[in-house]
């Protein structure tokens, strides 16, 4: 058992615990067990964040691990599919990974519509079949499947100039 999982169901057994011996209203356990939880994580959070203001937080989840890094211009993780091309000026922000699904944040100081063409361009020369497009709204969706995978890249236009992006690569259907 991993020690945060330790010190989690060590901190739930004491609140439990304090709450049968003590005179507390009723509600109470529920309270302070809530409380174990909220701090185990902000625990968690603060031992994984590196000097350079990199975050990472791993969890068990009945659907798997659970992996998340956030922090400015993120090295592209190891495990990203190499057929899924960026955009050549993308800054990784944050990226998710549960199973075999994964996912970046991104920022590109170009336009959406010059990063939205590009993207898909590059999707379709990579050989991926494109399955759904949404250009004419304020969030644009490109959606795409390739070998028994499914990409969906969702692209909004900052305010100050630039564009976000959201990329997710995971097994078809999911």
């Amino acid at each position: 058992m991993a020690p945060s999982t330790r010190h989690l169901l060590t901190a739930c057994l004491a609140a439990l615990l304090c709450s049968a011996c003590g005179d507390e209203p009723v509600g109470a356990p529920e309270t302070l067990v809530d409380k174990a939880l909220e701090a185990n994580a902000r625990q968690q959070a603060a031992e994984s964040q590196a000097a350079d203001g990199e975050r990472k937080l791993t969890l068990e989840t009945e659907a798997g691990l659970y992996r998340a890094t956030s922090g400015d211009n993120l090295s592209l993780p190891a495990d990203f599919p190499a057929d899924v091309p960026l955009p050549r000026d993308a800054s990784i922000t944050n990226a998710t990974q549960l199973g075999a699904t994964i996912s970046l944040g991104a920022h590109s100081p170009r336009s959406l519509a010059l990063v939205f063409d590009e993207f898909r361009r590059a999707q379709r020369a990579a050989g991926w079949t494109e399955a759904t497009v949404q250009a004419d709204a304020i969030v644009r969706v490109a959606g795409f499947d390739k070998a028994g995978r499914h990409l969906e890249a969702n692209f909004v236009e900052e305010a100050g100039g630039g564009t976000t992006l959201a990329v997710t690569v995971g097994p078809a259907g999911d």
